[in-house]
């Protein structure tokens, strides 16, 4: 007989709480620890929805919707229950151990919510104490025991209770207590243990709460196991062309030289530092595949691959590699196996031969329930650093994965010492393993084992020349200057749209069936189907941003790139003469001048220490390619003295100190949560763009979805579409040329296209701006 308690509509409490402790307790199993803690989290997994039991809860989840508000609320009686608990337990096994005790109460209390300053959080005011007492007086104590008879769970005798037994003034002074504790004990240490404690237990929690209530289908697809050999690399890279040229067997000999190297599973950091194009993707899938499979033979457990990158354009890309390794070995591809997931990413989880609901996909979308999943920068590091509950939840997912960290360079040099410090931490603590792969490794992470004999590949690499000219051009004396050859193919990389945009309509008027343009001001649907024309050669000019300049493998004869930060040339180096089939490309290094404005384009864009330690290196006219490895060390020995890492700094410190939110200060970091790894422009918005007969029917569904009342169904709704809805979405300054606006979201019809966008250049901006891409 059940006990007539529901934590959810048409669910019993002791259903949901009896999964919740059997999902939690599964997703760290594999995870280090003794009984105590795992016995804390099984007290953290069993309290967390003890708050449902009240009479208020019970009315207001059976639709009663006049039941008092602080009255109905939950979490706070599941913290108070779950600290009561915890005490009692470690007091038992004769244990002092605060830590423990603050998140018994913390996590459970904000399990609904986001983290926040744990020093203030550890209070119970009289009012609170008022509004428990109500509470727990109008909980049903019969079927109360009901619900405890009724948990399905071997150890109950640690959570068996009576509510009599709880002094709420005992636990005031507990917590005052606690507080102390944290002041006095954690933020003196500034030990990043407590916060990645934090983090592990928070999100094994939340993962197996809205896990629970999420998947409809059944939950052993959040275990299955995906046994994938290396060898399928191997299978696969048989099949590719052969040439008979110095860069295949370049690319040959790091194959075998990773095929070859044993695998130490005490060595958790690794860096596979190479130059442009010589295949990397494949290089550190093998060897992620090496150490995943070590692993299970050592240890008899699974370890995921993440695969981590800075640009959605380059995702695309890098998954299509992966697909086609697993395809060309008959793998029967589902998202247990692959998942590629971003912010744009739509909600389709399949899994076999079906796809799942939407609720169930959302859950183990966003979850990275996947053998290899391909992600963003922003998905990744987010989910390491911040106070939100919705990116936390993946956090235990990392602690036994292989992590391959792509262009790492691209993390803006003042997180760089958190990044390293909090990877390195994790590395140290769980199964946390790490591969940097770039051809522009900065020195400060050059702290693992080199998977390669690096420098045998930059000296013998020599497919480009580098011609330097930074004496100042504006855009008309440069375009001026041109003299392009009609056998060969150039790339022009600009620093802002304004630049690329001039460049693009004076060469268009030369050469007009010839060039094209890439920048975010055009949508990505055309942007995606651009490079992908650019990859079949079938333009021979083409004038774009920096977005072109890491990752897309694309390849031109000769290549014009605005002075930037010597990493970024050397990335839009590797634009030229990629694949080594002519016998030598060209780059050309120039310096533009914005006259109107008296200032350099690469001002309106990259900091300044950037750019003076690029000018510091670069003293010759010319350089050839073998010559870059020795450029970038020296560059980055400049980069490390010049760059402040004080940001870094304060956010160990805050990390430390488990301040995951704190009231906001003008120019200053107040806690974790103003942790930002690529500034947001206030200036620019998302604007729709109806280019297309699709994509005014996309807008028309975006429209119905606000009939819809329920905010969860319209999100729902929102999430159907979105993937489709954000590929004629740009991100750009309007506030000269502002379209129409409707539900939150400016738009632009297709009846008034010419009007703000241009079909070749993008969106029309209109004002003396500069931007980045």
């Amino acid at each position: 007989m059940n006990s007539g308690l529901f934590s959810h509509p048409e669910r019993f409490m002791e259903e949901h709480i009896s999964n919740v402790l059997e999902l939690g307790l599964k997703f760290a199993q594999n995870i280090e620890k003794n009984k105590v803690l795992n016995d804390v989290l099984s007290i953290i997994l069993f309290s967390h929805d003890l708050g449902k039991a009240t009479e208020y809860f019970q009315k207001y989840i059976q639709g009663d919707n006049s039941v008092n508000k602080e009255l109905r609320k939950h979490s706070l009686l599941g913290a108070i229950i779950s600290l009561y608990l915890t005490d009692r337990y470690l007091k038992s096994q004769n244990i002092n151990d605060k830590f423990l005790l603050i998140l018994s109460y913390i996590l459970p209390k904000r399990h609904h919510s986001n983290l926040e300053d744990f020093m203030y959080d550890l209070t119970l005011d009289d009012s609170e104490v008022e509004i428990l007492e109500k509470q727990i007086k109008s909980i049903d104590k019969e079927k109360f025991k009901k619900f405890f008879s009724n948990l399905t769970f071997e150890n109950k005798e640690i959570f068996l209770f009576d509510f009599n037994e709880i002094d709420l003034k005992q636990i005031q002074k507990l917590l005052r207590e606690l507080k102390t504790f944290v002041r006095k004990e954690i933020r003196e240490k500034q030990n990043l243990e407590y916060y990645i404690d934090t983090l592990l237990f928070y999100s094994l929690l939340l993962d197996a709460d809205k896990s629970d209530v999420g998947i409809k289908t059944d939950k052993s697809i959040l275990f299955k196991q995906q046994d994938i050999k290396p060898f399928i690399v191997d299978n696969y890279v048989k099949t590719l062309n052969k040439q008979n040229n110095s860069l295949y067997k370049l690319r040959e000999k790091a194959y075998n030289e990773i095929e070859n190297q044993e695998i130490d599973l005490n060595q958790k950091i690794y860096t596979l530092n190479l130059p442009t194009g010589m295949g990397k993707t494949l290089l550190s899938f093998k060897y992620a595949l090496k150490i995943a499979d070590k692993f299970k033979q050592e240890k008899g457990k699974d370890l995921r691959i993440i695969y981590v990158l800075p640009f959605l354009s380059v995702i695309e890309q890098n998954h299509k590699v992966i697909e086609n390794v697993l395809m060309n070995n008959s793998i029967n591809i589902d998202n247990s196996i692959l998942l590629k997931y971003h912010h744009l990413t739509g909600f389709d989880y399949k899994d076999e031969e079906q796809t799942l609901d939407y609720d169930s996909s959302r859950i183990l979308i966003e979850g990275f329930n996947s053998k290899i999943t391909i992600t963003t920068f922003m998905q990744f590091f987010y989910s390491l650093l911040g106070n939100k509950n919705k990116m936390i939840r993946k956090f235990h997912k990392f602690t036994n994965s292989v992590i391959i960290l792509d262009e790492v360079q691209s993390i803006p040099t003042r997180s760089w010492l958190l990044i390293k410090q909090l990877l390195n931490s994790l590395s140290e603590k769980f199964n946390f393993y790490v591969i940097y792969t770039t051809a522009t490794l900065p020195n400060m992470f050059i702290n693992g084992r080199n998977l390669i004999r690096e420098e045998s590949y930059f000296n013998q690499v020599n497919r480009y020349k580098i011609e330097v000219d930074l004496k100042p051009k504006t855009i008309l004396e440069f375009c001026n200057s041109l003299h392009l050859q009609n056998d060969k193919s150039y790339l022009f990389i600009l620093n802002t749209v304004s630049s690329a945009k001039e460049v693009y309509n004076y060469l268009k008027e030369l050469y007009p069936e010839e060039v094209i343009y890439l920048s975010t001001h055009v949508v990505p649907k055309e942007r995606l189907e651009r490079i992908e024309i650019l990859k079949a050669k079938n333009k021979r000019i083409a004038v774009s941003t920096q977005l072109i300049e890491a990752g897309v493998d694309v390849d031109f004869d000769v290549v014009y790139r605005d002075f930037a930060p010597l990493d970024s040339i050397i990335q839009s180096a590797g634009r030229c003469n990629r694949e080594a089939l002519k016998e030598k490309g060209i780059i050309y290094i120039i310096n533009l001048y914005d006259g109107k404005n008296n200032r350099y384009y690469s001002s309106y864009i990259y900091d300044i220490v950037l750019l003076n330690a690029t000018k510091k290196i670069l003293t010759k006219s010319s350089y050839d390619e073998r010559e870059i490895k020795d450029l970038v060390s020296r560059y980055y020995e400049i980069v490390n003295q010049k760059i402040s890492q004080a940001e870094s700094i304060e956010l160990i410190k805050l990390a430390s100190g488990l301040v995951f939110l704190a009231e906001k200060e003008k120019n200053k970091i107040t806690s974790i949560k103003d942790f930002v790894l690529i500034e947001e422009d206030d200036y620019k918005q998302d604007v729709f763009i109806q280019l297309d007969e699709k994509a005014v029917e996309i807008w028309n569904k975006y429209k119905a979805i606000w009939d819809i009342k329920d905010i969860f169904e319209r999100k729902k709704a929102f999430d159907i579409i979105k993937k489709d809805f954000y590929e004629y979405v740009v991100s750009v300054p309007v506030k000269d040329n502002s379209p129409h606006q409707e539900n939150y979201f400016y738009y632009v019809p297709l009846s008034e296209l010419e009007n703000y966008y241009d079909r070749e250049t993008g969106f029309k901006v209109k004002g003396d701006l500069f931007f980045e891409y």
